[in-house]
């Protein structure tokens, strides 16, 4: 089973992003490193999903972003580990729809996010054609 660490102070920032976009759906990039089933969540940042309303495709960000992000993230010393989003008001496994546009070494993270905050964050990945819960080190 993978693991991801997510620390303290990047999971205050995800709250708070997930906050001010509320009652939208807010989604972004999870950068750091990776090696052995063991994520490391050192950065993150806020895209704009291309669609309003991504039921279709949630983890379908614009192709430039995904490789923009890339690129940052080398002259950083960083890798694109992942995909953040927080969703207003609702539970969410990832399901076909996602798998379809999943990359099998990226972790998905996941918000619940209500008018009181965030309620529950899951982190995915994508395990040969199934998605797995990663556990997580917060």
């Amino acid at each position: 089973m993978s693991q991801l660490h997510l620390p303290q102070y990047l999971r205050d920032q995800l709250g708070l992003l997930a906050n001010l976009g509320y009652p939208h759906e807010t989604c972004g990039i999870l950068f750091g490193k990776q090696a052995h089933g063991h994520v490391s969540v050192q950065r993150i940042e806020q895209l704009v999903h291309p669609e309003p309303d991504a039921a279709e495709a949630p983890f379908d960000l614009d192709p430039v972003d995904l490789i923009q992000a890339g690129t940052k993230a080398q002259r950083q010393g960083l890798e694109v580990v992942g995909i953040w989003r927080a969703l207003p008001d609702q539970r969410h496994t990832p399901g076909e729809q996602e798998r379809r546009t999943a990359w099998p070494d990226y972790s998905y993270l996941v918000l619940s996010v209500t008018p009181s905050g965030v309620t529950e964050l899951h982190s995915w990945r994508l395990d040969r054609s199934q998605f797995s819960e990663e556990e997580l080190q917060l």
